[in-house]
């Protein structure tokens, strides 16, 4: 079997039911896998965990690269978001993994929490990076700090997670983006 496409599909499991709501049995159905193939090669399911969130971060290290290369811009940011927000919506999972665990129980786990602290940094980090390059191209206003600009997308971006499952609709979420990117 493909071990990238087993993580992927115990990702979505996990997605979809928390970390807690997730049992062998779950995990089993989602993957196809025998427990004895899962475990042989997972190890139990706090080791699965761990190697999600891990899997986790790097697809969101490949759809952060756009926002890395030297003519990206805010349009770039803003399909970056949207598509995102498609994926929670179409995984069924509502908002970011890393969210959804830094919610639950799990996070009381110190590599849990690692995990999510670090995976989440990195979005960070690539915002406040392009955000500092469009602010010295003065495509942005100087006095923005990159940092406290990289915190308020990424506050955005689960806020409007949110939007989007309550009710908000594709429209309003696009609305509510812009209006935080005007902001800037």
């Amino acid at each position: 079997f493909d071990e990238d496409e087993v993580l992927i599909r115990a990702m979505v499991a996990f997605w979809q039911r928390g970390y807690e709501g997730c049992s062998i049995r779950d995990l089993l159905e989602a993957t196809g896998l025998p427990r004895q193939s899962l475990y042989n090669t997972f190890g139990d399911k706090r080791a699965l965990f761990l190697r999600v969130l891990a899997r986790y971060r790097e697809r969101v290290e490949e759809d952060l690269a756009p926002l890395k290369g030297p003519a990206s811009g805010l349009g770039d940011l803003r399909r970056y978001m949207l598509e995102a927000l498609g994926v929670q919506a179409e995984l069924g999972g509502g908002a970011c993994l890393l969210v959804v665990t830094a919610f639950g129980p799990a996070s009381a786990d110190p590599e849990v929490q690692a995990a999510v602290d670090a995976g989440a940094a990195s979005v960070r980090r690539a915002f406040a990076t392009l955000l500092k390059r469009l602010r010295d191209d003065e495509v942005l206003p100087y006095a923005l700090e990159p940092k406290a600009g990289a915190d308020y997308l990424y506050a955005v971006l689960n806020g409007l997670s949110a939007l989007q499952r309550t009710g908000g609709g594709p429209r309003r979420v696009r609305s509510a983006l812009d209006a935080a990117l005007r902001s800037l």
